[in-house]
């Protein structure tokens, strides 16, 4: 038979001798056609260089096989390592991912849902950009909201102990001898921005220190974000020699503006308490504490859950995971490189 240039699976099923059923029950894997048959059909596949229509195939089983990804912004590597640890553990089991950055915008967040709903995903994966989430209470496949939550969705959620963590890293500090500890970064409709505040204030106030407004600096939670406040913030001639981070963008910030424009002794006396530690942690200098958030389990838990709602399964919908992060001490107190920092997770390795 000549090769047609667009072969059907009528096509393969006629030049291997079979049924069309026969030909799908080999192409979607299903395991109950003998070898010697399966052959035949692969090798008709091979010559006609057949290649299925998963567009049609959607159509009649009314699932892409893919799933929506929609981020806050992609620039932000704790978003991206998610984004890898869920590709690692979608793909095999035969799903795509869509990504789309909402680029911190509300209005720019609901147009990229818009556009995942209209291709017909079969779930999404959600990081939220604020507080406001009444344009997710209509999504009518499976959702997941990952890392931040938006009281009253109703949706399955699966976040880290933010206030928990930064209260640790935050008393870590204190331990050192840092009784003027400011705040940098961070917005007041972000969920781990307010818990990781909550979470700061709790150590202030429970070490009986003071808490001088002026160093708590809530204003953005990106990389110019944290150049743009460690610049005001040592515009002060009393600024603090210490400071809780509330992410790793900001901290990136924070760190290039010390390294590029801060006078040695103010480098010198610097300190961090930051989220998150990511693989290149350990060249941030002046961050001491560091809380390491679960990616793996994370991401591991978003797709179970996921898979389990795409399924059909609606056991303890909706549901709120809360993962333990663990504390990374960096430096001990006299400012010297700790040994009980993570290993780089430069291999890529997933559990």
């Amino acid at each position: 038979m000549p090769k047609r240039e667009n072969p059907t699976i009528k096509d393969v099923a006629k030049l291997a001798g079979v049924s069309i059923a026969t030909v799908s029950r080999v192409l979607n894997k299903l395991g109950v056609v003998n070898p010697e048959t399966e052959q035949k059909v692969q090798g008709a596949v091979a010559k006609l260089n057949y290649q299925p229509n998963a567009v049609a195939r959607s159509l009649k089983l009314n699932r892409t096989r893919s799933i929506g990804v929609l981020l806050p912004e992609v620039s932000n590597t704790f978003f991206t390592e998610i984004v890898e640890q869920l590709e690692h553990l979608l793909s095999p089991k035969g799903y795509a991912l869509l990504v789309c950055s909402s680029e911190n915008s509300v209005d720019e967040e609901k147009r990229k849902l818009s556009f995942l709903l209209e291709r017909n995903v079969d779930g999404l994966v959600v990081i939220a950009v604020s507080d406001e989430g009444s344009h997710f209470a209509e999504v009518d496949v499976p959702m997941v909201m990952l890392d931040r939550k938006i009281e009253g969705l109703g949706r399955d959620v699966i976040i880290s102990d933010n206030r928990a963590s930064a209260y640790e890293v935050t008393c870590a500090l204190i331990d050192e001898g840092r009784s003027r500890i400011g705040f940098l970064g961070g917005d007041p409709h972000v969920h781990t921005s307010v818990e990781r505040y909550r979470g700061f204030v709790d150590a202030i106030e429970e070490r009986a220190l003071v808490l001088d407004e002026r160093f708590v600096l809530h204003e953005g939670m990106t990389m110019k974000s944290g150049y743009t406040l460690m610049e005001k913030a040592l515009s002060f001639e009393d600024c603090p020699d210490a400071f809780f981070v509330v992410n790793d963008m900001v901290h990136i910030g924070a760190t290039t503006f010390l390294m590029a424009n801060a006078a040695r002794e103010v480098r010198r006396r610097m300190a961090f308490a930051s989220f998150d530690y990511l693989h290149y942690a350990p060249l941030l200098q002046f961050c001491h504490y560091a809380v390491a958030q679960p990616l793996e389990k994370m991401a591991n838990r978003a797709v179970q859950l996921l898979t389990r709602r795409m399924e059909g399964d609606l056991k303890d919908f909706p549901s709120t995971t809360v993962f333990q992060p663990s504390i990374v001490a960096m430096k001990d107190r006299e400012g010297s490189a700790s040994n009980g920092t993570l290993p780089p997770r430069f291999n890529k390795e997933f559990s």
